[in-house]
């Protein structure tokens, strides 16, 4: 059974490590209480042979032996520290402790051994107890560590019940058999802890790698949601905490925008595009220093937080002014100078606003000023500035005199299936008529959502394309755009629900999609409009995917019917490779989920090709088709009418 037990192990492994350590612990408690113990089992062995033995074996050995425990004992105690030594160390010490416990059994149970001879028939039994007694207290203490407690019973008690069983007396060659059984049954006992004490290290070992793994993964998932993956900075969603917990302290809010960065883009590829927006993050980090923080909010847009003492407001000036200078200097990429220029608007935290939103209104009014002014230059909030505040409102008032006089109205762009070709929904897109002229929503949206309009403009439009789409000849889905903010709304479900009922339009035609962000700025409510809505049967759809901050948790809790890649990854997807990774990575993850895709902003017949090719269910773009009116959807649908570039698309792939 020895040969089966590794004296002491190597520490290579994990678990190795783990038990070294854990025996080291437990036999620095237990080693100082069985010396003590064994001292007072020979204490009270020489003081039981006391008169029928010399004085060398009652008094003297009992003393030697005491001395060598007390030894051993305090040699442990010593090592009672907070600190663990090193694992060499401790394999140091376990194979002292075997040592030990061989020398100290073997004189124990040769003193025992000679007692056992001069002492009559009682003091025999007695001597054969105290030894047994001994040799089971010292294997418990050491259970931990077998290889220490089976040199203990095989060194300290073996020599005397080797002679019970040769004694020839029935009564001591009994005790003698009593006592080998008892021996094995305890020694048994004792494999069986110390494999469940291995059993729990392991356990105790995976667990603490799990844990690991887990905080490492956090800490990942934490810098993804609040660092650029391209650049390095800290992203919006990094700024909006730290304008949230703002102290008293005074700092310059800056937002920066790229001037003719969207050019070099167009003509020389994302690729450069990417390596000239982490050329200009780390000039930020040089001109901010390590005195504030830069930031990338999305596409060519960075800000800059920078505190400054009162009084001291030209250093934000300063920082703007070189923010200006410094990306206006050339940069050098692939062997090709490329100019860009810098605007940047800037508002101070107190004194122009003292809440998040309100700051960063006021900066990007500055930003606006700026660009105004001809670009490549800086602008500080001023009062005056108010005036662009006065026009937003101005559009405010004429969006509510336009939504009581139905002056928005619904436009429906197609989503194609991508293999057949047909025509499977449309996407419904806000337009405003305002002064003979129709105004797209990247113009109005904004300003909607800003004071409060938009729920009753996505209602009112959704309860007109309702009636407009209700009987077409072809019974296809709309989809429609809810904004995170829309979410906060509570009744935002019931609302929609409200607006099917009363039009008599089926659920199951209509798709609501949401963005990734939206799952992130109030999950609880997020969750609860999802799940009411697809209780009634509605589809829904994740928007904009692989821009914002969701998991691949919420894809598996949440129960999406289908994902749109974003714009931005499409209209890139001939230009490099990375777009093409991003888009196959999306596509692989939604055929393991089992969910359709569909990819927005195709304007190309390869673009079409290539995502057709790669396994996208389905497509959506000026390729297919402007946003039309109901009529002209109308007239496609009675007449079974195919996009061309759908028919060019399944003419060129196949069908």
């Amino acid at each position: 059974m020895l040969q089966g037990i590794r004296l002491v192990r190597s520490g290579r492994t994990r678990l190795d490590r783990a038990v070294l350590t854990e025996q080291y612990r437990v036999l620095g408690r237990q080693i100082p209480l069985m010396y003590t113990l064994v001292f007072l089992d020979a204490v009270f062995l020489g003081f039981a042979s006391h008169g029928s033995v010399s004085p060398r074996l009652s008094v003297v050995a009992p003393i030697l032996l005491g001395i060598a425990a007390a030894v051993r004992s305090l040699l442990w105690v010593t090592r009672r520290t907070d600190t663990i030594p090193s694992i060499r160390k401790i394999r140091r010490y376990l194979i002292g402790t075997i040592l030990a416990a061989a020398v100290l059994s073997l004189a124990f149970g040769g003193w025992a051994l000679v007692l056992f001879f001069e002492a009559d028939l009682a003091r025999r039994t007695s001597i054969a107890l105290y030894i047994f007694i001994g040799a089971v207290t010292c294997c418990y203490c050491l259970q931990t560590f077998p290889v220490a407690g089976w040199l203990v019973m095989m060194c300290g008690a073996s020599p005397v019940v080797v002679c019970l069983l040769l004694s020839g007396d029935r009564f001591l060659v009994g005790l003698g058999v009593n006592i080998v059984l008892v021996s094995a049954v305890v020694l048994r006992m004792f494999g069986a802890s110390h494999a469940g004490f291995i059993e729990v290290l392991a356990s105790r070992a995976e667990m603490a790698i799990g844990q690991r793994r887990a905080r490492l993964a956090e800490q990942r998932a934490h810098r993804l949601a609040y660092h650029d993956p391209l650049t390095g900075l800290p992203n919006r969603r990094a700024l909006a905490g730290y304008l949230r917990q703002a102290g008293p302290g005074q700092f310059g809010l800056m937002l920066v925008d790229l001037d003719r960065f969207k050019s070099i883009n167009d003509v020389h590829g994302h690729p450069i595009g990417d390596q000239l927006l982490r050329a200009v993050a780390g000039r930020l980090r040089w001109v901010v220093g390590e005195g504030g923080r830069s930031y990338r909010l999305g596409g060519d847009e960075f800000a800059i937080s920078l505190p400054y003492a009162a009084g001291d407001l030209d250093r934000v000036r300063s920082v703007a002014h070189a923010i200006v200078r410094e990306v206006a200097r050339p940069f050098l990429i692939d062997d090709r100078m490329h100019h860009i220029g810098a605007s940047v608007g800037i508002a101070l935290y107190p004194e122009d606003a003292t809440d998040a939103d309100t700051l960063m209104r006021r900066a990007d009014v500055a930003l606006y000023q700026a660009k105004e002014a001809g670009r490549g230059c800086y602008c500080a909030f001023a009062a005056q500035m108010d005036a662009e505040i006065r026009r937003r409102s101005t559009i405010e008032t004429e969006m509510r005199e336009a939504l009581a006089e139905s002056r928005f109205y619904p436009r429906y762009q197609p989503i194609v299936d991508l293999r057949t070709g047909q025509v499977t929904g449309f996407e419904l897109l806000a337009r405003w008529r305002r002064d003979d002229s129709e105004i797209g929503p990247d113009q109005f949206i904004p300003i909607a959502e800003e004071c409060g309009l938009l729920n009753t403009l996505m209602l009112d439009l959704l309860d007109r394309a309702c009636l407009e789409t209700r009987d077409w000849a072809v019974p296809v889905s709309i989809a429609i755009n809810i904004s995170p903010g829309q979410l906060r709304d509570e009744w935002l479900s019931h609302k929609i629900l409200s607006v099917l009922a009363r039009t008599g339009f089926p659920p199951a035609r209509l798709t609501v999609e949401i963005t990734e962000n939206a799952l992130i700025v109030d999950a609880d409510k997020a969750h609860h409009a999802i799940e009411s809505l697809k209780n009634q049967g509605v589809q829904l759809a994740l928007d904009d995917f692989g821009t914002g901050y969701a998991s691949i948790q919420h894809l598996r809790m949440l129960p999406f019917d289908k994902i749109k890649i974003d714009r931005s990854f499409v209209e890139s997807l001939t230009d490099g490779s990375e777009a093409l990774r991003i888009v196959r990575a999306i596509l692989g993850l939604a055929s393991t989920l089992e969910l359709p895709v569909v990819a927005e902003g195709i304007e190309t017949l390869e673009t079409a090709e290539m995502l057709r090719g790669l396994g996208c269910a389905q497509g959506q773009g000026y390729l297919f088709g402007r946003p039309m009116d109901k009529d002209e959807v109308a007239c496609w649908l009675a007449d079974g009418v195919m996009p061309p570039a759908a028919e060019a698309l399944i003419r060129r792939s196949g069908p």
